[in-house]
């Protein structure tokens, strides 16, 4: 097969080689009329830029039959140690996976989602995960709203759709006793998707399925506080007192932060880890905790201050005595009720909670993840 570009240039060489012989002759016969010459002069000119163009697209043609270097593997430098692929792997082995994170929007849950409790849950990371308050969670499940901290591994929770109080209909009961017993709005209850699909919203008035869920969104119950369970053992006038400067009794990440339902935080770490009183004082009980607190210490700070260690796995101190600041005084547990081993730790003042963070110093823990 012969070569199409120098096929090419040959043609154009044979043209322009005619052209300018027949230019020499012509010029020689028509040498006394300049008009012609002229004219004659300017069509040759655009003959040649027309094998001009020829000539150059046929060199851009060779140009790109030719092998480009730099398409050639480049010689591989010395020093750099070759690269074994696994001989298992085949190339039809590659499929797409899905990206993680999409822009797809979130759907608005309209049912009674039922969760199994798991280890390390609580409270705040069960409502979190649902999108809802931690209250919302309480006031679902009865045993709850007696003690927050009664979770146990494998517990059946009911979490409403949305936050409110989730609420079983009783007999006689209508929307209107039903936002005025919760302070919610009637409308609010009226026009919630996951009520109207178990009422029948379409009567007037309304009619209620007796025991059957109804959602107040927005509604609330009011908070009982706990009773702080105190020891029988009073204080001797010799009796450490505290400083009422506190630090942080263990080295761990905050897993539940204080919230009305919770008076205190929960500081996770691994079972055994060292809790330390966290100012002196002295110590009013030592021992187990009916409630839920399972193992606990209460220390009395002598300035209306006590401050409480829960869930421990084991005792380093016996009531009675006094301990200073920064004693080791037990381990992390996760005795009582636990999901995972983590120190409960509260500050009372006069009787009244208070939130850890912002009274006791140093570094506040991070956040632990989930």
């Amino acid at each position: 097969m012969h070569d199409p570009t120098k096929f090419l240039q040959v043609r154009v060489t044979t043209l322009s080689t005619r052209v300018v012989d027949r230019l020499e002759t012509f010029r020689a016969e028509q040498r006394n009329n300049v008009s012609l010459l002229t004219r004659l002069t300017a069509h040759l000119g655009v003959i040649a830029l027309v094998l001009i163009g020829l000539l150059l697209g046929g060199l851009q043609l060779q140009a790109a039959q030719q092998p480009r270097t730099y398409d050639q593997p480049a010689a591989q430098p010395a020093g750099i140690p070759d690269v074994n692929l696994d001989q298992s792997y085949n190339q039809s082995d590659i499929t797409l996976s899905a990206v993680p994170f999409t822009s797809k929007p979130k759907k608005d849950r309209r049912e009674v989602t039922t969760y199994i409790v798991q280890p390390g849950d609580n409270v705040s990371v069960i409502a979190a995960r649902f999108g809802v308050t931690p209250d919302s969670v309480i006031w679902a499940n009865a045993k709850l709203e007696e003690n927050p901290d009664a979770l146990t591994v494998g517990q059946t929770l009911y979490v409403p759709p949305v936050s409110g109080v989730l609420h079983k209909v009783a007999k006689g009961e209508t929307l209107q006793t039903i936002a005025a017993r919760f302070k919610a709005q009637v409308s609010d209850i009226f026009n919630d998707p996951f009520n109207q699909s178990i009422h029948d919203f379409k009567s007037s008035p309304p009619i209620l399925a007796v025991d059957g869920w109804i959602m107040v969104p927005g509604g609330s119950k009011p908070i009982v506080q706990r009773v702080i369970q105190r020891g029988n053992i009073a204080a001797p006038g010799n009796a450490l007192k505290g400083t009422a400067n506190f630090q942080w009794p263990t080295s761990a990440c905050i897993s539940q932060y204080f919230w009305g339902r919770h008076p205190g935080l929960d500081l996770a770490n691994s079972a055994g880890t060292a809790v330390n009183a966290a100012d002196a004082g002295f110590v009013e009980f030592v021992g187990w905790d009916n409630t839920g607190y399972g193992n606990m210490i209460l220390v009395n700070h002598g300035n209306g201050t006590l401050t409480r260690y829960a869930h421990l796995s084991a005792f380093a101190i016996q009531a009675g005595q006094s301990v200073q600041k920064g004693q080791l005084i037990g381990r992390i547990g996760s005795t009582g009720r636990s999901t995972g081993p983590h120190l409960h730790f509260e500050i009372i003042v006069n009787g009244v909670h208070r939130n850890p963070v912002g009274v006791v110093q140093g570094r506040t823990p991070g956040r632990c993840n989930r």
